[in-house]
């Protein structure tokens, strides 16, 4: 009987490569559009040499059977801004010498079992490099990677897209969870492949890894201990994936000019992120659904968000610096969390704190922030001892929590030194404030009778739309 069925899969098997079909496109002929319009499960599609663009093909190109998509030498996929090359859709694709030249996404994947051999993915223009990626893997289990050659660019791994079911999942992004299963990082096979001519490193399951410095990518995801030193992962789209690992040691590693994230860690139990930095990055140093992460001496310039903790727990930010970033420290979610002796200096926001548990912010500095010192959203904070000089806004607390803002200096606000929203009793004491351009303390709804006692004021406080008043004092 088992002879039976052997015999029987290998008919099957023959029968299904003898109706498979080869199309043959070219820049002049069938195009690659039309190919994969007209082709079924097992199909072979060949593209001849030259360049195929907008001109004749729709992008992104999308494969939603299980074919292979095969390239001569001198074939060239030039995608166009904002669409991504090649998306696809189907489980069980497999791309060969593909030449692609991408402005936003070289290949957006959300099929499994996909093969990549002998491949070549660039950022096609360096003006697109914000928010691109070379390829990305959204919910995908078993990727094949074998020579390829990634530049300017790198490899992204995230969970599914979002959907009903994922409402109360952590997000990578505001379209991606970051991944409820492992096997969306610890499933694939990588071999041999280059991220700007470095080796793309990749590790899992391991009981303890350290990550070659001279590497253009590294991914280490389910391994007990991760220790990557003096690695220089920029010009990538995340330069280091780090998921579901025990413990990680992050020491002098620097991710400049990354589409996606420069570092981003999800899912780990504990770790130190140490000296480690990212500049011209959309997202710097990206922290996410873990816990017991320290960052110190890190920092982020000139990139979209500088430092993000999202859904950490027991966590801190230590001796940082932001510089010229649209947010600086941005925390979300997450519950014990600290920031101690950090810097934001020329950011729009420079700490940006949105419904977290309750935080411990001391002896931080924000500067010539020009949108927004200190945001509390509906972030209970024990506010102590730091500097806000030459910002619009220095402080906003409000959305309905408590707060305890003491012995802090609030210097040449050119706004609102001290901006309060409907909170509920909070506390005031030893606030000095000097320089106001407009109002030093500005106060709107309620204030849940919150003590006001040996504050310094250069201007009264502006209480015109609030519905109560500070105790005892006025």
């Amino acid at each position: 009987m088992k002879r039976v069925c052997c015999l029987l899969f290998l008919l099957l098997s023959l029968a299904c490569a003898a109706s498979a079909e080869t199309y043959a496109a070219s820049p002049e002929g069938l195009t690659v559009t039309d190919a994969l319009s007209r082709c079924r499960d097992g199909d072979v599609i060949v593209l001849s040499a030259g360049t195929y663009d907008e001109a004749r093909e729709t992008f992104p190109l999308v494969i939603d059977k299980a074919v292979t998509l095969r390239a001569e030498d001198g074939a060239v996929i030039n995608a166009p801004a904002f669409k991504a090359a090649l998306r696809v859709e189907a489980d069980g694709v497999t791309l060969e010498n593909l030449d692609i030249r991408f402005r936003r996404t070289g290949v957006y994947a959300v099929g499994s079992d996909l093969t990549l051999d002998k491949c070549r993915i660039s950022l096609a223009e360096e003006k697109w490099r914000t928010s691109s990626c070379g390829m990305w893997c959204g919910g995908v289990y078993r990727l094949t990677l074998r020579d390829c050659a990634f530049t300017g660019c790198g490899l992204s791994l995230a969970g599914p897209p979002l959907s009903e079911k994922t409402r109360n999942v952590p997000k990578l992004t505001g379209l991606f969870e970051v991944g409820e299963d492992a096997d969306f990082f610890t499933t694939h096979t990588i071999e041999n492949c280059t991220v700007n001519g470095k080796p793309l490193f990749y590790a899992v399951s391991l009981p303890s890894v350290t990550a070659p410095e001279d590497a253009g990518e590294i991914i280490c995801c389910g391994c007990e201990e991760v220790i990557v030193r003096n690695a220089d992962v920029s010009d990538s789209s995340m330069g280091m994936v780090l998921a579901y690992n025990r413990e990680i040691q992050l020491e002098n590693c620097r991710a400049d000019r990354c589409g996606v994230f420069g570092i981003y860690v999800a899912k780990c139990e504990s770790g130190l992120l140490e000296g480690c930095s990212a500049a011209e990055t959309n997202h710097g140093l990206d922290i996410r659904a873990s816990k017991n992460i320290l960052l110190r001496n890190c920092s982020a310039a000139d990139c979209d968000q500088g430092l993000f903790f999202s859904l950490m727990r027991d966590s801190a930010m230590v001796d940082c610096t932001v510089s010229g970033t649209g947010q600086g420290y941005f925390m979300a979610a997450g519950s014990g969390n600290l920031l101690q002796n950090c810097a934001a200096i020329a950011c729009e926001n420079g700490f940006n704190l949105q419904k977290e548990g309750h935080v411990l912010m001391t002896n931080c500095a924000a500067e010539k922030c020009t949108v927004c010192g200190v945001r509390l959203d509906a972030t209970p904070t024990a506010f102590i001892h730091n500097t806000l000089r030459d910002n619009w806004v220095a402080v906003m607390a409000y959305g309905g929590v408590s707060f305890d803002i003491a012995d802090n200096l609030f210097v040449n606000t050119g706004c609102c030194a001290l901006y309060l929203r409907d909170i509920d009793y909070s506390r005031f004491s030893g606030n000095t404030f000097t320089g106001s351009l407009q109002d030093s303390v500005q106060a709107v709804g309620s204030l849940g009778g919150s003590l006001w006692i040996g504050n310094v004021l250069d201007r009264p406080v502006s209480a015109a739309q609030a519905t109560d008043s500070f105790a005892p004092e006025r």
